[in-house]
């Protein structure tokens, strides 16, 4: 009987001071469709960029307009493939015995072909959705560019300060004396 009254004790204490907790407001509603990484409706959570709002300062049809440009690329998968490939090749060439220089040449070749055709591809759709942008979406895609730009500068400049130098020279230019050995 008295281990039962302890419990109950002990059970009401976490109830009392629980009840702060339990009694708060429920949590806010999510962000409205626009307050996201693209602001477009596509676009759930973060993205890819972190908390940034990339494309905030334009209008939605900039917004939807870029962001098809963006991720409207069928074939990324296919490219990343090919290029995937092209070093599984380059390695395999590189691990023989005798090393056949033609052969790696020409897997390196192949590599670069398959990078630069999926840049050209991005870079075709990129020039299209400019050109279909406002002069004032296109201004405001700049800003928000820069903004960003500045943003992630600050932050790898932040990181840099926090994470120790290695290596020779270190932070305060002095050579690392090893551990003496046992």
């Amino acid at each position: 009987m008295i281990k039962f009254s302890l419990r109950a004790a002990a059970l009401g204490a976490v109830l009392l001071t629980a009840a702060p907790v339990l009694a708060q407001a429920a949590p806010p509603p999510p962000p409205a469709p626009g307050a996201g990484m693209m602001a477009g409706p596509e676009w759930r959570g973060r993205g890819r960029m972190g908390h940034g709002k990339a494309f905030a300062s334009m209008s939605e049809a900039g917004r939807k307009t870029m962001w098809e440009a963006m991720r409207g690329n069928e074939d990324r998968k296919e490219d990343r493939q090919a290029v995937k490939a092209a070093r599984d090749r380059m390695l395999t060439i590189l691990d023989a015995e005798r090393l056949d220089t033609n052969a790696l040449k020409r897997a390196m070749d192949d590599e670069r072909n398959a990078a630069n055709a999926s840049r050209e591809r991005r870079q075709s759709a990129m020039l299209a959705a400019f050109g279909k942008l406002s002069v004032a979406d296109r201004k405001a895609f700049v800003a928000d560019s820069r903004a960003l730009k500045t943003r992630m500068e600050s932050r790898m400049q932040k990181w840099r300060e926090r994470r120790p130098m290695r290596g020779m020279g270190g932070r305060d230019g002095a050579v690392p004396t090893p551990p003496p050995t046992l």
